[in-house]
């Protein structure tokens, strides 16, 4: 099926850009001029394009045969957006709960030795380091530059740098659609509070 949205950024030296879909809940999709199935004027930001979305080598979404619409041609935004909008913070809430908990529980288990001293120091760089290979990854994918490697992502969010890694998916819009990517970064995060647990056990004689 085919997809509607808008130009909101173009560089036209380099003869790509990133459209926003009409439905709000779906990331920006990425374009070349080289893309649109026929040659017409230089495209500008705000006007209305109809395209098909592909999931290209870089893993990013692209679309591909983009026709101009005309103002009669294009769909209205979806209604359906406004309404879920509201509930969208309960949607969220359990994973910042979930994140904030961790840290508190982090520093607390640290400040009362349960953990060793510099605990909380590494959690904290990992955390630090998750948002930036983010940033950088959300770059490179904008850019067509070499990317992140996945496993470095989430070997960083298994070390505890997990809820970084969420506030980066949601503040930098990356990685929220791609469904292997989300149940493997879902599995570190069970396995990183396995090993937590498993730290502050009497099972662990290493700190014990």
């Amino acid at each position: 099926m085919r997809d509607q949205g808008r130009l909101v950024e173009w560089f036209d030296d380099k003869g790509y850009g990133f459209i926003q879909p009409n439905d709000s809940q779906k990331g920006r999709v990425f374009l070349h001029i080289r893309d649109f199935a026929r040659k017409g004027p230089r495209p500008i930001v705000g006007c209305a394009l109809e395209y098909l979305v592909i999931l290209d080598e870089q893993g990013r979404h692209r679309a591909i045969q983009v026709v101009y619409l005309k103002a009669q041609q294009a769909r209205p935004t979806q209604p359906k957006n406004n309404v879920n909008k509201p509930n969208q913070p309960s949607t969220l809430a359990p994973m910042q709960i979930a994140c904030v908990l961790y840290i508190l529980a982090i520093a607390v288990l640290s400040w009362m030795h349960v953990l060793p001293s510099y605990s909380f120091i590494f959690i904290a760089l990992m955390n630090a380091l998750s948002y930036w290979l983010y940033a950088q990854d959300k770059e490179a994918a904008q850019l067509g530059n070499r990317r992140v490697p996945e496993q470095s992502l989430h070997i960083v969010a298994f070390l505890g740098g997990w809820p970084a890694a969420w506030l980066a998916q949601q503040k930098l819009r990356h990685k929220t659609q791609k469904q292997p990517f989300r149940k493997i970064y879902f599995c570190t995060i069970v396995l990183n509070i396995l090993l937590l647990l498993w730290f502050i056990s009497p099972l662990n004689v290493i700190l014990h």
